[in-house]
């Protein structure tokens, strides 16, 4: 945890990019869409599905970006204790935008009533774009092509991913009932979380 924190100091003005987002991009996107189209809950629901899911890896990009694409990557590896994987890290992480968007929710009641379901989904999907990056980054050893992945693929199949098998988020979310496609793409996030592992362990006893 001590190495994790100073990996998070050390990302200095980038470990903002997501607060930014979750609690000053998505409200003024939020109170446009207020003006414009009156109280609408489905512009609330687009608009927190595209905004907050794709920066859920952020924090875990930069500091594997240390792991994969800086000089001297090898020795990171070599002193790297069991306990402090690089699967742990990006857990922790999802765990704590997870809390971001969990206050950015309860701020939203001024607004809306607390809806659970969107909470959920929007949580699945995070750890679904988490696990993703974090398996492509082991995968590739490179942060640059998981970044562009990410933000490609939210917005392909955000604004227009209709409603293929490929496409986590979901259209005319409006109660309980919408979250049926939620237990799979949480499935294929932990296959991707271990499968990613193995990678990393791989690499780990490589680095040896």
């Amino acid at each position: 945890m001590s190495r994790l924190y100073l990996e998070l100091k050390n990302l200095r003005f980038y470990y903002f990019v997501p607060l930014v987002v979750l609690f000053i991009l998505v409200p003024l996107t939020v109170f446009a869409s207020l003006k414009q189209y009156g109280d609408s809950f489905p512009s609330f629901t687009v608009i927190c599905q595209l905004y907050i899911p794709c920066f859920a890896p952020w924090w875990s990009l930069f500091i594997l970006k240390d792991y994969f694409n800086s000089p001297g990557k090898e020795l990171l590896f070599v002193y790297k204790q069991k306990r402090d994987s690089l699967l742990g890290k990006a857990i922790i992480l999802w765990v704590l935008y997870v809390l971001h968007i969990g206050a950015a929710f309860v701020a939203a009641t001024f607004l809306y009533d607390f809806v659970w379901f969107l909470f959920i989904a929007i949580v699945i999907q995070s750890m679904f774009l988490t696990a993703l990056v974090y398996f492509l980054t082991i995968l590739l050893q490179n942060t640059f092509i998981p970044l562009i992945t990410d933000f490609t693929y939210s917005l392909i199949f955000m604004l227009a991913g209709g409603y293929t098998p490929l496409n986590i988020f979901v259209q005319g979310l409006s109660n309980a009932s919408s979250l049926n496609k939620m237990p799979a793409v949480f499935l294929v996030a932990v296959i991707l979380f271990y499968v990613g592992y193995q990678l990393e362990k791989h690499l780990y006893k490589n680095s040896m």
